[in-house]
Order: C-alpha cells, then structure tokens, then sequence
C-alpha cells in the first residue's frame, strides 16, 4: 500500500510522541514492503534528503504562530495527498482532521490517530479550543478508521459519540545507549537523579511536581527535560526555583535522552489530560520505576507495575510518595525488573505496526475496521512480590 502521514511537525523524530510514534511505524513499514509518505514542516526537519530510510519526505511550508502552525500545514498536505495517489491517508492529532473530507471525497481511506481531548489543554486559547473540538467533531463523521492510545480514549469516543475506535497504544524504544557522556555533561550521577521528560505544559504539572520535590529530604536530583516555545511565561515561572537540585535540560533526543532514562533512580510523571504518555512508556521499557498521577490513562498503562500518587492533592501526595521511593531504594530496584516486563509483554513497536497495517488492510479492503478489544494492558499485569510497607500503588 501507499500510505501518507499527515500533522506531524518532522521526522526524524525531535519534537513529540505522535513524532516519534510515526518514525517509528514509517521506517518499519517500509521494510514489510509498503511505500510511506511523512509531511514535515518547513523549518523544522533536519534530515538532508527527501529520503528517510525510505520513507519519502516531503517538506511543506506553515505559518509560524501557535494556532495557525497545524491547520495551514493540514491544510496544504491535504490538498498535496491529492496528487500522490495514496491509498491510505493518516492524520495524527483529531487538530489536522479539518481538511480530511478533500482526500475522502477523492476516493481514500482516512485514519486518524486521537490525541485523547486534546481541547482541554489549559495550554490552548477560546479560539483553539473551539477549532479543536470542531476538529474532533470532523474526524468522528470523516474518517474511516479512528485510533486510540488508550482503553480511557476508547470510552471516551464511545460515549461522547457513540463511535468505535480502534485500540493501538504506543511502543517502547528497544535499544539504549551504552555510553555515559550526556550524564556527565549534565553533571549528574547514575541513579542519583528523578527523571521527568514531557513539554512544559500546565496540564503536565511541573510546577506541583517541582513544588513537591523541593519539599522532598534527598541528595539526589530533579532532572526535567522539555520545553514549551509558546508558554514562555509558564516555562520562566519553572525556572524561577531556587532549589539547586532541580536541572533543566531542554528538549535531549536520541542518545542523551537514551541515556537519561536508562540512569534515571525513578520517572514520575504527574500529567493529567490525554492518553498514553509516549515516555511513561519509554521509562518502563528503560527499566525504571515509575511513580505517576493517578489518571485511569497513567493507570492503565502502569498496572501493577509502578506507583501512583492522588493528583487531587496537587502537591502533597506526591510529595509524600516520592519521599517514600527516594527512602526506599530496595523497593524501587525490585519495581525496574517488573516495569520492563510489563512494557515489553505490552508495548512493542512490531506489534503497534502489525495493528496498522491490519487496520489500513481492512479499510482499503472496503471492511469495517475492528472495535476496540476488550481487554486492555491493565487487565493483564505484570505482579511483583513487595514486602510490607511499599508506598501505595495500583
């Protein structure tokens, strides 16, 4: 099949998990013999050629503001697909679904990966939380095939309009770098850090988990990697912290960001809106123990496999929970083992391709594309023996 990728900001991946989730899923199905097409932004790829392990790249001009960057970039893909004569068009993000009705009308598939509700990010302004739920709105009425990362995304599209979406989760990266010279650049010591790795966005609650952190009785330290370019304001009320443990790194890809996770003590990750969280994912497949806020999403992914803090608390809990771990590091070694079984039983890259393409198949085979299964990661857990005492988790 010829299948094109549409909403991502560039491959390679440098920017987020529908990013990486795509380079991914391109390189492999290029391999299993399809022929792949990514839309990358201008400006923001750094591949030299148009051609990305065989993935053809073709790089479109946007405008360069917050809310019209995705929607003017949508806009100029949809109509170029046109001409490509792919069977499959996939958009990633319910926000780049505007303009699918152009190739549908034209004959072909529509997929569309779901960003969770992706309105109710506190980031987003009246305007763009009223285009984001028309958006939402399009791709449940325009596309053939809907994709959730998540059992709690699933429902939700069940109940707000009765639509079946297809359960795919995200995979988690099969190799780490062995070398250690990003940790030493940082400053920072194996195992002597806790790991954060999200944008530096309200609705991911750095600031409750730096305020939680700075209450927190350790020597080790709070590494956060992210950034926001248009919260500004938000991301320089993080970095007012006097707490001299608390490193901020910026966006780190590739092996710096491989090294980070693998030598991390913990990874907590404190979000509260969306689906999969693509480095919770990561983390466990690193090996970490992880502690998250207690959304079903982060639980679903977790099982019982990591801890959970109360994130209606703000602070508090998680304060308390992340003392408990940093005091216990019996406990935390016995919980890496366990994370990284449950995310290699559930989380593999092939597996995620292999539910694509079957999807893809059956759409541009004109049948229904399956309902979500029933059974969710959640429900098949990886147990792990604790002794009395553990901090409280799933």
């Amino acid at each position: 099949m010829r299948i094109a990728m549409i909403g991502l900001k560039a491959l390679p991946a440098r920017y987020g998990g529908f990013e990486t989730a795509a380079d991914e899923m391109s390189r492999r199905l290029v391999q299993m013999g399809h022929e792949v097409i990514v839309y990358n932004r201008s400006g923001q790829s750094t591949w030299p050629t148009s051609d990305y392990h065989g993935v053809r790249l073709i790089t479109l001009p946007t405008l360069k503001s917050k809310n019209l960057s995705t929607i003017a970039h949508a806009f100029l893909s949809s109509v170029d697909v046109l001409f490509r004569r792919a069977d499959v068009v996939h958009y990633f993000t319910t926000g780049t679904t505007l303009f699918a009705p152009l190739p549908r009308l034209a004959g072909v598939k529509i997929v569309c990966s779901a960003d969770g509700t992706d309105w109710q990010r506190a980031k987003w302004g009246r305007f763009a939380r009223w285009y984001l739920r028309l958006s939402e709105q399009i791709a449940v009425l325009f596309c053939h095939g809907l994709v959730s990362d998540s059992q709690e995304v699933v429902r939700y599209y069940r109940e707000a309009y009765g639509r079946d979406s297809v359960y795919i989760p995200y995979g988690m990266r099969e190799k780490a770098s062995e070398g250690n010279e990003w940790i030493e650049r940082l400053g920072l010591k194996s195992r002597e850090f806790v790991l954060f790795v999200g944008r530096l966005v309200p609705e991911n609650n750095v600031h409750n988990l730096i305020k939680a952190f700075e209450q927190t009785r350790t020597d080790k330290k709070l590494v956060i990697v992210g950034d926001d370019p248009w919260g500004k304001a938000y991301v320089r009320s993080l970095k007012s912290t006097t707490d001299p443990r608390i490193v901020f790194t910026g966006g780190v890809y590739g092996d710096g960001y491989e090294q980070l996770q693998r030598n991390a003590y913990m990874f907590v990750l404190p979000d509260e809106v969306g689906g999969t969280h693509p480095a919770l994912v990561e983390a466990m497949g690193f090996g970490n123990c992880v502690l998250v806020n207690d959304t079903p999403s982060n639980m679903e992914v977790t099982g019982d496999a990591g801890f959970s803090y109360s994130g209606a608390d703000g602070d508090r809990d998680l304060c308390r929970q992340m003392q408990l771990l940093l005091d216990s590091p019996e406990i935390v070694s016995r919980y890496r083992p366990a994370a990284r079984e449950r995310a290699l039983a559930n989380y593999s890259w092939d597996r995620v391709v292999l539910d694509h393409i079957k999807l893809y198949q059956e759409l541009a085979g004109g049948k229904p594309a399956a309902a979500a299964p029933s059974k969710s990661p959640a429900e098949d857990s990886v147990e792990a023996e604790m002794p009395e005492g553990t901090p409280t988790n799933p």
